[in-house]
């Protein structure tokens, strides 16, 4: 694994300290509609292996899904297909949400 694992706060804090860090939502559309991390872009994590080129591998990304099983996946996919910054936010948005962190809806 080379990508980064980090808590809800961690993020929270990388969030807040760079600019550079786009978020990567990989849940599904109703997902996305219902709440979201705020500026995150959707790809739903079955569409990655097709569309990962619609991605910048040279951006430097947060992943994140529901619960952190799908952004694993996803961070795998991405890593194989040559991005190297990537980051995935443990737990998931359930996690994010559970700290009170704030969500878009």
């Amino acid at each position: 694994m080379t990508y980064r694992d980090l808590s809800p706060e961690d993020v929270q804090n990388e969030l807040a300290s760079d600019p550079t860090l786009k978020v990567l939502d990989v849940r599904t559309d109703m997902e996305h509609r219902m709440y979201r991390l705020p500026g995150s872009t959707l790809l739903p994590v079955q569409e990655l292996a097709q569309r990962f080129r619609e991605l910048d591998p040279a951006t430097n990304w947060l992943v994140y899904c529901e619960h952190g099983r799908r952004s694993l996946f996803a961070c795998e996919i991405l890593q194989q297909a040559g991005f190297q910054k990537l980051t995935n936010l443990r737990g998931g948005i359930a996690h994010w949400i559970g700290r009170g962190l704030p969500v878009e809806k």
